[in-house]
Formats: C-alpha cells, structure tokens, sequence
C-alpha cells in the first residue's frame, strides 16, 4: 500500500514537472508576438527581425527535435530532460538581459531552442513510462493540453507583462519555472540508457538537421516576392535532403544498423496521419496567434494587454476542452472527436474571416476565437495519445522525438506561412482598392512602384485616426485593404482545416488494449 501512494505521488509529480517545462516552451513561441513594437524599440531593430527570431525558435527545435529523442537513449529520459532544462534556463538568462536583437536570438532562439529540442522528446517518454492505460491516456491528454494553452495564453502573459512591466519579466517568469523544476527533479522516474553516442548516426543527424532547416527557411524568405525564385529553392532541397534522410535510415535498417529514427513507425496508419493532424493544428494555432495581435493592436490600436484579453476566449475554450476531451473521448470514439474538433475549428476560422475592417470592436472577434478553440481542445489532446499509442514501450523515444518534431515544424511553419500570406493579402487588398477607388487612373506599375512607400507608411501612420473620416479615399483603400488582407489570411486558416478534417476521417478507432 505505501508503494502504491508513493508512485501515486512521483507520478503526479513527474506530470506536474513535464507539464511545467511544456508550458513555458509553448508560451515562449508565442508570448512575445504581443510585444513586438516594445521589441523593436528597446532593442533598436525592425519588425521583419523580430519575426525571424520568433520564427527561428521554433525552427531550432523543429531541426534538432529528432537528435533531442534520442539522446533519451544515450543518457536516460531524465538526464535529457534535466540537461535540456539546464541550457534552456541559461538561454532565458541571456534573452532576459538582452542589449541587441543578436543577443535575443543567441539567448531565446538558439540557447533555449537547443534546451527545448532536449526537454520536449522526454516529456512525452517520461509520461509513457510513468503511466499506463487509462492514467496514461489522461495524462497525455493534460501534458498536451497545457502545452497548447502555453501557446494560447502567451499573448495575455505577455501583454499583461509589457504593459505593466516589461517583457524582459517574461524570460524571468521562465527561468523561475526552470528552477522549481529542477529542485524537483528528484522526484523524476530514471530511465537507463539503451545506447552509446557513438551509436548515434552521424549522417542521420546531418540530414535531418539541414533537411527541416532549409525547409523553413524557404518558407521565410516567401516574404518577398524578389526571393521567390531562391524560396523555391531551398524549399525543393530542404524535401530533397528529408527524401535522402529517409532512404538513408531504410538503408541503415535493412543492415541492422540502428537508425537515428525508426520510420517503420510510419507503416502505422494512425501514427502518421495522428502526426500529420497534429502538424496541422499547431500550424494554424500559431498563425492565429500571430496575426490576431498583428490585426489588434496595428489597426485597432490595442495596447499589448488587451490583446491579450481578446484572446483570452481562445485560450479558456482551449484549456476547458482539452482537459474534458479525455472524458468525452470515453462517450465518443476518439477519432470522431478529432474531426468534430477540425469542423468546430474551420467554423471559427470562417467565421473571423468576415469580422475585420477600419470598424471592428473586439466584441465582433470573441465567438470566432472561442470556436478555435474549443475545436483545437477537443481534437490536440487525442492526437498525442494515438500517436504514442501507436508505438511500442521500446520505440517511445522515437515516437517522442517524431511528435514533437511535427508539433514544432508546425508551429514555426505556421508563423511564417501566416505572415506570409497576410503580405499577399496587403499586397492584393492594395491593388483592388486603389483600383476601386480610382478606376482606371492608375496602372499596376504604378501602384507596384508606390506600394513599398505606401505600406512603409501604413506602418507608421494612426490607422485609428482615419475612422473619422469614412469617405475620404485614404479611408476607403486602408479600409479594404485590411478587409482583404485578413480575409485571405483566416480564408488560409480555414483551407487548412478542411484538410485536418478530411484527413481525420481516416483515422482508425484507438485500440484500448493496446494502450495499456
């Protein structure tokens, strides 16, 4: 009986601590989206870096994620996560005390990319080796809820924290969890190494690395129309270099040669299409939470808090859901439940796609963002739990180290993708409204050759101010330019859903034995 309560008790301990460590890793991707103007002036730089840094976060642990899984294998689940704890506290440190956009990046992006690509593969394996069955699935079903809310409640801890103090206390706040959850971190089960580093596959890791991170990169150079050609590019070697990564571990395979990922896990139907709804959901989920601020407080002229606020109902319909989704997985099967949440989703991203212009009131916002995320609760939780399901207890490090991989590919995709449509949807909104308000005065030359100026003005300008005066030109055209701008940004966001929708309709109904 006393080692019963005394499990009982590491057990809750070790959900609390990953719980704790996969919040502050998923606030940290979003929480200073709300504070990119205060960023720009107290570090001197421009909007565009600010974007690449929090875009880089993500893609450092994206491109190291798969190494980070396992290393699990080499020095146990506990010494990754604790090693991983380590170095991202020293980052948060670094980010805190920033002087200069390239110590924010050496600090936030690099640093505590590098301690989370550790920590994330081994939250999810403690939990698979300290749970079982039912316990198991709940607790997956928490640890990925909490992460998600992290990424959701970013933008009101970071705007509450900006307006009120600074976003330095952000990184405080973080290095103060990474220190409680060290001084816990007895209470971790250990978990032996299964393999030496020499072990590891070099190439492996080489290609893997490089393959996401040229992907990425691709994906964020879209934001000119001039790089087109050379995103193109990269974005071809990036899937080249992932094509080569998977062929070289088939090979490793077929010789017996332990690969750095076991993709025979991917002839499992659900543990491929769990990860690729998963990789969906944190694409749009960060892309929302990206440009909502962008919207809010450019054109309504919200301060960082109050950004927050407004998506605040995302958060709570986000938190709520996904803690309840393990109870009513219990009344409807599993797989049902994730399209059910695509569908609820894709209504709220249809529904935000209508609301936005010059007159918006947050009240016009609320029911959109709290259908994102009541539909994003109830299906990211079960993703988690079909795709470590789907694995064996020997290959939870793999698993781990995929899932989190496709979770952080997501979120860095989705900053940038987002961002980059909202430019395209500026850029086209621009010509129909000058065209509209000019018919046939202006040639698009013209207008391509005033755009530059023009958005460079916008960016300077008190969009705000212009709502006194609805029928002057300059009206007219912001006005439909921020109409269309975000129109095609959530019309984006709800193609995207549709996908996960159709996707998840091929999902098979969980296996409950198996689980346990």
């Amino acid at each position: 009986m006393e080692n019963n309560s005394n499990t009982s008790k590491i057990g809750w301990m070790a959900l609390i601590l990953v719980s704790l460590s996969s919040f502050i890793i998923a606030l940290d991707s979003t929480f200073m989206n709300v504070a990119i103007s205060n960023l720009v002036v107290d570090l001197d730089t421009t909007v565009g870096v600010i974007q690449i840094i929090i875009t880089v976060y993500a893609l450092t642990m994206a491109s190291l994620m798969l190494l980070g899984g396992k290393m699990q294998d080499v020095v146990g689940r506990k010494n990754a996560f604790l090693a991983g704890a380590v170095i991202y506290g020293i980052g948060t440190a670094i980010a805190s005390l920033s002087i200069n956009a390239t110590m924010l990046l050496i600090g936030w992006s690099i640093l505590e990319g590098i301690g989370a690509a550790l920590m994330t593969p081994a939250t999810a394996s403690i939990i698979t080796g300290t749970y079982s069955g039912k316990n198991r699935a709940f607790a997956l079903g928490i640890w990925t809820a909490i992460a998600s809310v992290g990424a959701a409640v970013g933008p009101l801890i970071g705007g509450f924290l900006t307006t009120f103090f600074s976003w330095r206390w952000g990184f405080g706040l973080e290095l103060v969890i990474v220190i409680v959850v060290l001084a816990f971190s007895q209470k971790l089960k250990y978990f032996p190494p299964s393999m030496k580093l020499r072990d590891i596959d070099k190439l492996s890791v080489l290609l893997s690395s490089v393959g996401i991170l040229i992907l990425v990169l691709g994906i964020l150079s879209l934001n000119s129309v001039k790089n087109l050609e050379i995103s193109i590019l990269m974005m071809g070697a990036g899937i080249i270099f992932l094509i080569i990564f998977y062929l070289w571990e088939k090979k490793l395979i077929n010789r017996n040669i332990r690969p750095l990922t076991d993709i025979r896990l991917f002839k499992n139907r659900n543990f491929t299409l769990g990860n690729i709804t998963r990789l969906i959901m944190q694409l749009a989920l960060a892309g929302a939470v990206f440009v909502l601020p962008v919207f809010l407080q450019q054109v309504t002229g919200a301060d960082a808090f109050t950004t927050g606020l407004v998506i605040l109902p995302l958060t709570i319909g986000l938190l709520v859901f996904a803690i309840a989704s393990s109870r009513i997985s219990t009344r409807i099967a599993p797989h049902y439940l994730i399209s059910i949440g695509f569908l609820l989703a894709l209504a709220g991203s249809y529904f935000l796609s209508f609301q936005f212009n010059l007159n918006t009131q947050i009240i016009d916002i609320i029911p959109g963002t709290l259908l994102l995320g009541i539909g994003l609760g109830l299906a990211l939780p079960i993703t988690g739990d079909i795709v470590l399901s789907s694995a064996g207890a020997d290959k939870q490090s793999d698993a781990s180290g995929i899932i989190s991989t496709s979770a952080s590919l997501g979120s860095s995709m989705g900053t940038a993708i987002i961002g980059i449509i909202l430019i395209l949807g500026i850029i086209n909104g621009i010509y129909i409204a000058v065209d509209q308000t000019f018919p046939n005065e202006f040639s698009k030359d013209e207008i391509r050759q005033g755009l530059i100026q023009y958005t460079q003005k916008m960016g300077t300008t008190n969009i705000t101010s212009l709502k006194g005066n609805e029928t002057s030109n300059a009206y007219k055209i912001v006005n439909k330019t921020v109409n269309n701008a975000m129109k095609t940004t959530f019309d984006f966001v709800s193609v995207i859903f549709l996908i996960g929708f159709i996707i998840s309709l091929f999902i098979r109904p969980l296996n409950r034995k198996r689980t346990g």
